[in-house]
């Protein structure tokens, strides 16, 4: 055998060799390739989809990740609400007389240790002084504390005594509540009524007036 037909033999071995090298490195059976129609744009078709397709699955891992961390600080946000108050209409959750006088809470707020009320006072046909008697129960003995200011002020008269007939814009009473002192608080109306009554805060940052429940 000649020299020229040695080197054509070799040859061929190695454009063999190199055609099983190429198929063991790039073969993926999950890509079917059609005789005749495999070109090199389609290759590299299939790659950038495996590409995109690692990209997305990425992408829809870090959405997931980030929806999860906005739900937790949603979370955390709800559960640090340290300001709540809410205004009423009529039907009013709470309202009673004193003496011919009577009186109706439209607002309520609970800010920090502080608990805040406005009470709308109508007087009815006689002039008289309207006692700010409301309480706070401050503890299982029950004894009340009671609002800043400690009585009501009137702007026609700047003092407790109502004119005749006169609906007042609301009154504005606080109380202070130390550490001990959380919601659901027990007030009372005080006086002569004597209602006991309920203030307790709402996950959405409202507040509700009802009264107590009541046992058999």
């Amino acid at each position: 055998m000649d020299l020229k037909k040695i080197l054509i033999v070799f040859a061929s071995i190695a454009a063999i060799l190199g055609v099983a090298a190429i198929f063991v490195v790039f073969y993926n059976p999950n890509i079917s390739v059609i005789p005749g129609n495999t070109t090199s744009s389609s290759l590299f078709s299939v790659m950038k989809n495996n590409v995109s397709s690692t990209i997305k699955g990425i992408g829809n891992a870090f959405s997931g990740n980030q929806s999860s961390t906005t739900a937790t600080e949603n979370q955390s946000t709800t559960a640090a609400i340290t300001q709540f108050s809410n205004t009423y209409a009529w039907p009013y959750p709470l309202q009673w007389t004193e003496g011919e006088s009577t009186l109706v809470i439209t607002s309520a707020a609970i800010q920090e240790n502080k608990l805040t009320l406005g009470v709308v006072v109508h007087i009815g046909n006689t002039s008289e002084c309207v006692p700010a008697n409301i309480g706070l129960v401050i503890d299982e003995s029950g004894n009340l504390g009671t609002p800043t200011p400690s009585q009501f002020s009137f702007p026609d008269t700047n003092s407790c005594n109502g004119t005749a007939n006169m609906t007042y814009d609301p009154q504005i009473i606080s109380f202070t509540l130390d550490n001990t002192i959380t919601p659901p608080l027990l007030l009372t109306t005080g006086g002569a009524s004597n209602i006991f009554f309920e203030i307790a805060t709402t996950t959405s940052g409202g507040i509700n007036i009802s009264l107590p429940a009541t046992t058999d």
